[in-house]
C-alpha cells in the first residue's frame, strides 16, 4: 500500500467518528447539523485523495484525478454556512466588510463557488491529468486557473476571519466565545495548512499535496477537543448553575413554606382548624357539596348577655366577648370539635365531622368539653367579677346526637362548613331550654355517654317542629364538676 495515502486515511477515519459524535449528541441543533455535514464533505475529500494515491491503473488515477476538488470546493459553502451558525447568524449576516454586508459577500463566495467548480468540471484549466512519481505514486498536475482560484481563497479567508471575531466580540456567553475561537483556530490552520502544502508548495515544485490531509486531522482533533471541552464546561456550568438555582429554589420554598404556615395559622383563626388542615392536604375542595351523617351536636350562650351589652361600652364589651369565645374556642379543639360558627355569644360546635372517633366517642367528648366549659366560666367568673364587672356570667349547654347533612354551604364565591338539619335546630332548643350553668342531654346522646357521665332526668320538652316530647337529661355536678358514680351510688 502507498504510505502516501496514510495522511488520508487517518484524516478520513477522524472526520467520520468527529461527525457521528457531532450529530448523535444533538440531532436537533442546527450547528451540529451543519458540523455533521462538513465532517462528511471533509471525509469524502480525503477519501478521493486516498483513492487517487492508491491507484494501480493511469485510469483509476484519471478517474480519482478531480473527486477531491469536487467535493473539495463546496466545502467553502458548508464552512462559510457552519461559521455564521455559530456566530450569531442572524446578527453576523447584516454587518458590513469591505463596503458590503456579509449577506452580499456570502452570495459573491457562493457564486465563486459555482463559478470554480463548473470550471473543474468542463475543463482541465484547474486539475490537470495526474502524474505518477516513484515516490509518491499518482499525484494531481494543476492548470492555468488552479493559481488564480487559490488566491481568490484569501478572500474567503477573510471573510471567515471577519465573521468569526465579531462572534467572539459580541458572544452572549463565556463558554460561546471559547468555542468560536477554537473553531477558529481549528478552520484558520486547515485552510493555511491546505494553502501551503496543498497549493504553494506543489507549484515551486514540491510534491507535498499528499499532506495535506494533516491540516484535516489538526482540524479534526481540534475541534474534537473544543466540543469536548465545550461539553465539559457546559457540564460544569449547568452544575454550578443548578447548584445556585437549587439553592435559590431552597430558598424560594422556604419562603414559601413560612408564608403558607403563615397563612394557614392566619386561615386558622377564620375557619375551624379541622377544616382548615383538611383544606391545606387537599382533602376538601371548594364545591357546594355535603353528606347525611351522624353527628353530636353543642349549642351554647351567656345567660342575659344582652343585658351585660345594654349596660356596657361596645369596647367593654368586645373585649370580654373575644375573651370568652377564645377561651371557649380553645377548649373546643381541646376535644377535637368543629366550630361551625359563632353568633354573637353563642356557639355551635360539632364531633363527627370531618373526623370521627365513632359515635360513643363523639358524644363522650363533646359532653366532656361541656363539662371544662362550665369548669372555665367559673374562672372567668371570679376574673371579670374583680375587674368590676358586676354580672354573674353564666352558660347554658345543650346537647344531641342525630343526623345532619355536613359540608359546605353558600355560593361559589363564598361558602362555609356546617352541619345542618332538624336534629341541629332540636340541640338548639336543648340550649334555650337549659338552665345556666348546666348542660342538657337529649335521650339518643344520654344513651351514648351514661355508663361513664352521671346524669339525671329532667323530664320531657315540647320542641318546636316536633310533634312528640324529647326526653331530656341534665349533666350531674358537684362544684362545677362531674359527680363520681360511686357518690351517686
Amino acid at each position: 500500500m502507498n504510505p502516501y495515502a496514510l495522511p488520508a486515511i487517518i484524516a478520513f477515519s477522524s472526520l467520520l467518528i468527529l461527525g457521528l459524535a457531532a450529530i448523535l449528541q444533538n440531532p436537533q441543533d442546527k450547528r451540529n447539523r451543519l458540523l455533521f455535514a462538513l465532517c462528511l464533505n471533509y471525509a469524502l475529500i480525503v477519501g478521493a485523495a486516498a483513492m487517487l494515491h492508491l491507484s494501480s491503473s493511469e485510469a483509476a488515477a484519471n478517474f480519482w484525478n478531480k473527486w477531491p476538488y469536487i467535493f473539495g470546493i463546496p466545502s467553502y459553502i458548508l464552512t462559510l454556512e457552519y461559521v455564521l451558525q455559530i456566530s450569531g447568524r442572524s446578527q453576523r449576516i447584516r454587518e458590513i466588510l469591505l463596503l458590503l454586508p456579509i449577506s452580499i459577500h456570502r452570495w459573491i463566495i457562493y457564486s465563486l463557488v459555482f463559478l470554480w467548480w463548473i470550471i473543474l468540471l468542463s475543463t482541465n484549466l484547474i486539475i490537470a491529468p495526474p502524474k505518477f512519481y516513484s515516490l509518491s505514486g499518482w499525484e494531481h498536475q494543476y492548470g492555468l486557473l488552479f493559481t488564480p482560484m487559490m488566491f481568490s481563497g484569501f478572500y474567503f479567508l477573510l471573510c471567515l476571519l471577519f465573521v468569526l471575531y465579531r462572534g467572539i466580540k459580541f458572544a452572549s456567553h463565556p463558554l460561546k466565545g471559547r468555542a468560536i475561537i477554537i473553531t477558529l483556530v481549528a478552520l484558520i490552520g486547515d485552510q493555511v495548512f491546505t494553502f501551503l502544502v496543498g497549493g504553494v508548495f506543489p507549484l515551486m515544485g514540491l510534491q507535498t499535496h499528499s499532506l495535506t490531509p494533516f491540516g484535516t486531522v489538526f482540524m479534526c482533533f481540534l475541534l474534537t477537543y473544543g466540543l469536548l471541552k465545550m461539553q465539559l464546561e457546559i457540564i460544569q456550568d449547568f452544575k454550578s448553575g443548578l447548584e445556585e438555582k437549587v439553592a435559590l429554589r431552597t430558598s424560594e420554598l422556604s419562603i414559601a413554606n413560612k408564608k403558607l404556615k403563615n397563612a394557614q395559622r392566619h386561615i386558622s383563626k377564620y375557619i375551624d382548624p379541622n377544616v382548615a388542615e383538611k383544606i391545606f392536604e387537599g382533602e376538601f375542595t371548594a364545591e357546594l357539596s355535603h353528606r347525611r351523617t351522624k353527628l353530636t351536636m353543642f349549642f351554647s350562650d351567656i345567660h342575659d348577655f344582652t343585658q351585660f351589652t345594654d349596660a356596657s361600652d361596645p369596647e367593654d364589651v368586645a373585649k370580654l366577648l373575644n375573651e370568652y369565645l377564645g377561651e371557649m374556642a380553645q377548649i373546643v379543639r381541646t376535644w377535637g370539635g368543629t366550630i361551625p360558627q359563632f353568633t354573637g355569644d353563642s356557639i355551635y360546635a360539632i364531633f363527627g365531622a370531618p373526623d370521627s372517633q365513632g359515635e360513643r366517642d363523639d358524644a363522650l367528648s363533646c359532653v366532656r368539653m361541656a363539662v371544662e366549659m362550665q369548669e372555665r366560666m367559673k374562672t372567668l367568673r371570679e376574673k371579670w367579677w374583680n375587674q368590676g364587672i358586676q354580672l354573674p356570667f353564666e352558660i347554658r349547654c345543650g346537647i344531641h346526637t342525630g343526623m345532619a347533612n355536613v359540608g359546605n354551604y353558600g355560593s361559589e364565591g363564598f361558602m362555609e362548613y356546617s352541619a345542618i338539619g332538624l336534629n341541629t335546630n332540636l340541640t338548639s332548643r336543648l340550649e334555650q331550654a337549659c338552665k345556666p350553668k348546666e348542660i342538657y342531654l337529649s335521650h339518643a346522646t344520654w344513651a351514648l355517654v351514661k355508663d361513664e357521665i352521671p346524669c339525671e332526668e329532667v323530664g320531657t320538652i315540647e320542641v318546636k317542629g316536633f310533634h312528640y316530647p324529647i326526653q331530656t337529661y341534665r349533666v350531674l355536678l358537684s362544684n362545677d364538676k362531674i359527680v363520681p358514680v360511686a357518690e351517686r351510688q
